[in-house]
Order: C-alpha cells, then structure tokens, then sequence
C-alpha cells in the first residue's frame, strides 16, 4: 500500500518543542506494518525531522509556513484558527493534490492540517486529535473573559468539521468524543485510544515521599491542575505527611506554575523522559476539573506500574485498574495520596498488564481504517460513483 501521511507538525517526541499532535504521528509511523510504503507530508517547525522517522519514510516533504504576523493576520489575531492559517498556503495545497493522486491512500494528522482534506483526492482518513469543535466549547465553558468570543470560534469549528469531504472516515482519539462529534456532524466517528509502553519501576529510593504530576505545564487545564494540587490537596496531603515532596513535570512551564515551586514542590520543565518522573515517584496524581480526550499520562503512568490517583475528569475512559484510584473531592483526593505515600513501594508485573495497549496494536487499528477507506471508494467506484 503507497500511503501519504500529512501531519500538523514533525512527528517527534522532543521533550520541550513536541505534543500530543507530534507523539502519535512518531509512534504510528514507527509501527505500521512494514508492507506500508509512506510518503510524509509536514510542516517546519522548531524540531527537525527524526532519522527514524526519515529512514521509516519514502519520501519527507516539508512544507514552510506563513509569518507569524500574516497568520495572525489571517486568522483574525488567532480567532479563526492560527495554526490552519500558517499552513494554509498555496505551496501545501497544490503539493497535498500532487502527491495524493499517486499514493492509494491519504491520512491526515492533526486539526490544523484538515484543511487539505479539500485538496488532495481519493481514499481519506482525518484524525483530529481531539475535535476541535469539542476543545472550542470546553474552552467556552472556562472563558472568564471575552466570552462571545470564545462562543464564535466554537461555532466556527463546527461549521469548518461540517464541511469536511464526506467520503472520510473520521477518527479521534477519545471514544466520548468520538460518540459526541458523531452526534454533532450527523456522520460517523470512530475513537483510537492512544498507546504506552510498559516499563519496570523500581522500587521507591530512602527519603521524602514523591507524588508526581506529569503534563504540559502550558496547557490551561494542566495550569488550573497543577494549581488545585499546591494550593488546596498537597496541604491536606502535609498535615499527615508533612515530609512529602510533590513533583510538577512537564513541558514549558508558564510563570504561574514556576511560582508554585518552594521547598516541597519541584517543577521540572522540560524533562528528558517522563518514566524517569514516574520511576522517582511513589503515586502520580492528576486533580483535573476540566478536559477532553484522555489524559495519555495517566495511561504511561499505569504502564510504568505506578499508582495513581485521579479525578473522574483525569480518569475519563481510562478501564479498570488495580492501581487507578478515583477520587472526587480533595479531601478524599488527599486521603488517597497519603494512603500511597505511607504504603511505599513498587508494583510488580502481573496479570493486570496483560491487556496493555501498545502503540504497535494502535498503528494496526490506523491500517485497519485505511484500508476500509481503500475498500469503500473502491465500492463506490464500482456502482458508478466517480472519484473524489
């Protein structure tokens, strides 16, 4: 099969400069099946291309992007989606066409390279992540100022997914958000959880209790987490164990979180590896009050064999686990952390991770779907429709 692969941004898993969008593009193209021949169509960003994912690769092309000030411009100050207009160009639209007419198939990866679902022809599969549409009205929902603001762009995120070609099969990441943009476009949506590796943990080191919190420490609703965590459980968590040391981790941390750092709390920005985080700890823990999708780290965290303590926002999709504890309020959140941290150790493999979800089983969910694609316009041809 000669898949073209367009992607929002490099595929990676740069510690600092990656996200969501990048790590699974990274992780699908270095577990699809190998009869796979994939031609990358990216956009230039701060990380350069991966040697594994160029070797994995026919073909890379990168496309350049606008200007900052145009984009803003464009996207009326970023209300119309900033990230679209910077690689909107006519360069990415005419070289998405070309190369879609010589490969079977194309996937695209990512909300703000959608846009070309208009340019390229023949078999389509759109990945959005998690819809834009949804994350527009959780946003909406937490907007403490310009709200009418917020409440146009929701609404332009549903008109733009409204209008995406129908003859592609619609993938996201969480299956509530798949059942609830399915409900919102009238059309078919299916969810792709995302994968982890398992890994060993050792056993918990002599010193201070460690309650870690993994994420990007930029991203609003991790900020308000990370906020919650400090100011309203980790005091409750001190008066029992008053030596415990919390751990915010993740990539570029904004000032506010930076300011929650004293001597209990560590922020460490940017950290090379997160099961490093997780190895160091003795419970993860993720307060959240507001989300969409689910939360990867969670799953890495459960992966690594440690505990963890999550809100029913954190928790969202995530099966049942010998070591998931939910927790609704902070006072039972706290109780729950002081519970892991005096019962210190380290989970041993058993049972229970047996039905860990690899990237390698994801990848070959991704060839599933294309390959239905391949098979539906093939149908389609076959009574007469023509190709798109």
């Amino acid at each position: 099969m000669k898949l073209l692969y367009i992607t929002e941004s490099v595929p990676n898993r740069d510690p600092m400069l990656g996200d969501g969008s990048s790590m699974i593009p990274f992780e699908v193209l270095r577990n699809l099946p190998a009869d796979i021949a994939v031609t990358l169509l990216t956009f230039a960003g701060p990380v350069d291309v991966p040697a594994e994912i160029r070797t994995r690769c026919n073909t890379v092309h990168v496309m350049p992007t606008r200007r900052r000030g145009w984009a803003a411009i464009l996207s009326l100050g970023g209300l119309t989606g900033f990230g679209k207009h910077q690689r909107s160009t006519a360069k990415a639209h005419t070289t998405a066409a070309k190369l879609s007419a010589a490969h079977e198939a194309t996937l695209i990866h990512g909300p703000h390279a959608l846009f070309l679902a208009h340019s390229v022809t023949g078999p389509l599969v759109l990945q959005t992540v998690d819809p834009w549409s949804i994350r527009a009205a959780m946003e909406t929902s937490v907007a403490h100022a310009l709200w009418p603001a917020y409440r146009f762009r929701e609404f332009l995120a549903v008109r733009s997914e409204r209008r995406l070609p129908p003859r592609a099969r619609l993938l996201t990441v969480g299956a509530q958000d798949a059942v609830s943009w399915s409900e919102h476009l009238a059309r078919p949506a299916r969810s792709i959880p995302n994968g982890a590796e398992r890994s060993t943990r050792r056993a918990s080191t002599a010193g201070s209790p460690v309650a870690c919190f993994v994420g990007s420490l930029n991203y609003g609703p991790n900020v308000d987490s990370v906020g919650v965590l400090i100011n309203k459980i980790a005091p409750l968590v001190w008066q029992q164990v008053p030596d415990a040391r919390f751990v915010l981790a993740g990539r570029r941390p904004a000032p506010s979180v930076r300011a929650l750092a004293g001597p209990r709390v560590d922020v460490l920005a940017n950290v090379p590896s997160v099961l490093e985080v997780f190895h160091s700890a003795d419970v993860a823990v993720f307060p959240d009050e507001h989300g969409v999708g689910i939360r990867n780290s969670v799953r890495e965290a459960l992966a690594a064999g440690l505990p963890v303590v999550a809100t029913p926002v954190a928790a969202r999709e995530q099966a049942a686990h010998p070591l998931l504890t939910v927790a609704p309020d902070p006072q039972e959140f706290a109780d729950h952390i002081v519970r892991r941290l005096t019962t210190r150790g380290w989970h041993r493999p058993g049972a229970d991770e047996a039905s860990l979800r690899t990237w390698r089983t994801v990848a070959q969910e991704y060839a599933d779907e294309i390959g239905k694609a391949i098979k539906s316009d093939s149908a389609g041809i076959l009574h007469g429709r023509s190709p798109a």
